[in-house]
């Protein structure tokens, strides 16, 4: 008989051994899952240690380049990974060429290009750029003949036809889409456009240019510029985000520094404006913008400008340009509403400063011409010419002490600098032989009205003044349509033709109720005439400084004063003098003066002599009439002014014929010394005037006393050599009578 089974055997360790059968499988498949993420973060960071994938990151760039732009990517240089400050990779002797119809240099090449990217996308062949490090940059800006611009990325040739830029249409993308959204490549963009939706993923983080290159070049007009030593900092976290660029730069040697905010880099590129901040600081210039940029054809900017310089002598020549020696050119500001379309810029509501003086108006300045052309309305408080037309080494002086250039860098230098000016003049010979410098003319060509407050040349002042100036090729028209000057008005035309070897001028004035004394002063250093009336000038002459302009001077001047004076003589009183027989007294001085109530007179005037034949001068009891000529080149007087005390106290309008005691004065002399003497000799050629005369000597002083009141006239008058034995001369006519 068998016993019944017994429970089996070890189950409960059978059942403990399965639990720990179980327990160590969970174990090791967790085990070895850790030891392969191990195995495989070892081997990515193998892969990016031992064989970085840099030849995936180089095709990748060169063909987004290449869809973006149409323009090729070159990378000669070795390319090799970064980690410090962040991982990248570098790529030396990097170019990206200019448009394929263009041809020539690239537009961009550089020594070095780093490019910092992420990581992840990195590990998947996926490119996610964080900046970009611009290694000694040189970006070459060419105008073709054809007037193709190397920097036009929003038009580019595809196949045969031309393709832009177009408004991105939203829809969305990786930059590893774009070479699907090209043409042609089933992208759904018009034939012709771009989808700038394709670059709105693109990141470029920031951007630095380390010692970098900008020349501009324009085949079409012979222009080229350069800057260098460009260091700068470019924001973009994508084309959507504002694109900000601050740095500095050298320009013709000078350092400058700049600062720019661009709203939206995705409109420029879509060809539409933009907001722009843009800040610009030099040693001679600080300038800024704000407003609006499009770059969709020729350059075109609308927004507000402020511009200012220490010295616009400074600035001109750090721009290339040689100023006119003369003491102007200094201080400059200039605010206004600034709207730019290619070479036509408009500038209205300017507010500008110059030299003390200040202005507002409008201009226009076209720059497609040989020269600019600059067109407008301007007001200005005052224009001194003396500041910017030297005419003479006073100037030239205050010039170079203005920039500080050509001073004496030895003894001789300060030895052999010409003599000592006066007024303007070289005192050895009176008027100036220091060439007038017209070269301002040949900068610009011009068409302007202008309005002055004042308006100084040398030592004339005009007020109020209302003018049109016309330039064009070196040739000035001024028409000065009205001006307020010494208490009268006047209008005039003045015209410097500077297009042959020698200058040739002209000027034209009707100048009516004005103070002619102060007038002649200021003009001509003459300041013995004094009276208010009408003074009509037409004068012509050619030359290269003032000696040339005064002997080749033609023309005729005219004029009609009323209720003035003659000073520095009496008339009158000499007249009384001789009736009296009193010559003591005959002579001038600054205190004298001839009353007149008119006074006119009208000349001739061929190379530089001034010759007059009808003075007229007319007050109560004196008239005098008078001939002779002024020599301007030599500055001299020769005339005689004949005067007669008459029997009638109308003045203005009064009969010229009177009779009387008429006793000829000869001035004569230097403008600055005149000499004043009675020359009774000429009334003695007329037998008729001089028997007058002797007449009434002859009754006012009768016998032997005429006599010797004639010898001591006559023989006063010596100058020529000559005598007239009066006591004869008296018998005769008063015996003959």
């Amino acid at each position: 008989m068998q016993a019944p089974p017994g429970p089996p055997r070890r189950r409960a360790g059978a059942r403990t051994k399965s639990k720990r059968k179980r327990s160590s499988g969970i174990g090791t498949v967790l085990l070895v899952i850790g030891i392969g993420l191990m195995v495989l973060c070892g081997a990515a960071l193998a892969v990016i240690l031992v064989a970085p994938p840099t030849e995936a990151i180089r095709n990748e760039l060169v063909a987004q380049v290449k869809a973006s732009t149409g323009r090729d990517l070159s990378i000669k240089g070795d390319a090799g990974l970064t980690f410090f400050p962040a991982l990248g990779f570098t790529m030396g002797d990097v170019s990206l060429s200019a448009p394929p119809a263009m041809g020539g240099a690239p537009f961009v090449r550089m020594k070095r290009l780093t490019v910092q990217v992420k990581l992840l996308p990195l590990l998947s062949q996926k490119v996610a750029i964080d900046s970009f490090i611009l290694d000694e940059p040189v970006i070459d800006l060419r105008v073709d003949k054809q007037g193709q611009k190397s920097w036009d990325f929003a038009a580019h040739q595809a196949g045969p036809k031309r393709t832009q830029l177009a408004q991105a249409d939203g829809r969305g993308g990786t930059v590893n889409d774009a070479g699907s959204s090209w043409p042609g490549a089933g992208s759904g963009a018009s034939e012709g456009g771009f989808d700038v939706a394709a670059l709105e993923q693109l990141e470029l983080g920031d951007v630095w240019i380390i010692n970098g290159t900008v020349g501009y070049t324009d085949e079409g007009s012979g222009t080229n510029e350069r800057v260098d030593a460009i260091n700068a900092t470019l924001g973009l976290k994508s084309i959507a985000s504002p694109f900000t660029l601050e740095g500095d730069l050298r320009y013709k040697g000078e350092q400058v520094a700049f600062n720019s905010n661009l709203r939206s880099l995705k409109s420029i590129l879509g060809q539409r404006p933009a907001d722009l901040d843009a800040t610009v600081q030099s040693p001679h210039l600080t300038g800024t913008f704000k407003g609006r940029v499009d770059v969709s054809q020729d350059l075109r900017l609308d927004g507000d400008v402020t511009a200012q310089s220490d010295s616009v002598r400074g600035l001109a020549t750090w721009l290339g340009a040689e100023l006119p020696k003369a003491k102007g050119f200094g201080p400059f500001s200039l605010k206004g509403r600034l709207r730019a379309d290619g070479p036509v810029y408009d500038l209205s509501n300017i507010k500008l400063g110059l030299d003390g003086a200040t202005g507002d108006g409008k201009v226009t300045v076209k720059t497609d011409g040989v020269r600019p052309n600059v067109s407008g309305e301007l007001r200005l408080s005052e224009l001194d010419l003396n500041k910017y037309m030297p005419a003479g080494d006073a100037a030239q002086d205050a010039g170079t002490a203005a920039d500080g250039q050509d001073e004496p860098s030895s003894i001789e230098d300060l030895i052999n600098r010409p003599g000592p000016r006066v007024r303007g003049y070289t005192k050895r010979s009176g008027w100036s032989q220091d060439p007038i410098d017209f070269s301002a003319l040949g900068t610009v060509d011009a068409n302007l009205k202008l309005g002055l407050g004042r308006l100084l040349y040398e030592k004339i002042k005009v007020g109020r003044t209302r003018m049109d100036v016309v330039l064009t090729d070196r040739a000035l028209t001024a028409k000065l349509n009205e001006m307020e000057l010494y208490s009268g008005t006047g209008r005039g035309v003045v015209t410097v033709n500077t297009r042959s070897a020698t200058p040739v001028m002209g000027a034209n004035f009707n100048l009516q109720g004005v103070s002619a004394q102060p007038l002649l002063n200021d003009a001509a250093e003459i300041d013995w005439l004094a009276g208010k009336g009408q003074l009509l000038l037409a004068l012509k002459s050619s030359g290269l400084h003032e000696r040339q302009i005064i002997n080749r001077l033609n023309g005729s001047a005219s004029f009609a004063f009323q209720d003035g004076a003659i000073t520095g003589f009496n008339v009158a009183k000499w007249v009384r003098a001789i009736q009296q027989g009193n010559l003591a007294d005959f002579g001038g001085s600054p205190t004298e003066k001839t009353d007149f109530s008119e006074l006119s007179a009208s000349f001739k005037i061929v190379k530089g002599v001034a010759v007059n034949d009808d003075l007229q001068i007319q007050s109560p009891l004196l008239r005098a009439t008078g001939e002779g000529k002024v020599v301007l080149p030599r500055q001299r007087v020769d005339y005689t002014v004949k005067p007669k005390i008459v029997a009638s106290l109308s003045g203005q309008g009064g009969n010229r014929a009177l009779s009387g005691i008429e006793v000829p004065v000869r001035v004569h002399g230097p403008f600055d010394n005149l000499s004043y003497t009675p020359d009774l000799q000429g009334i003695f050629k007329d037998p008729n005037k001089a028997a007058d005369t002797v007449r009434e000597l002859g009754r006012k002083f009768g016998g032997e006393k005429t006599g010797k009141f004639l010898d001591n006239l006559l023989g006063g008058n010596k100058e020529d050599g000559e005598g007239v034995d009066a006591k004869k001369l008296l018998d005769g006519f008063l015996g003959g009578r």
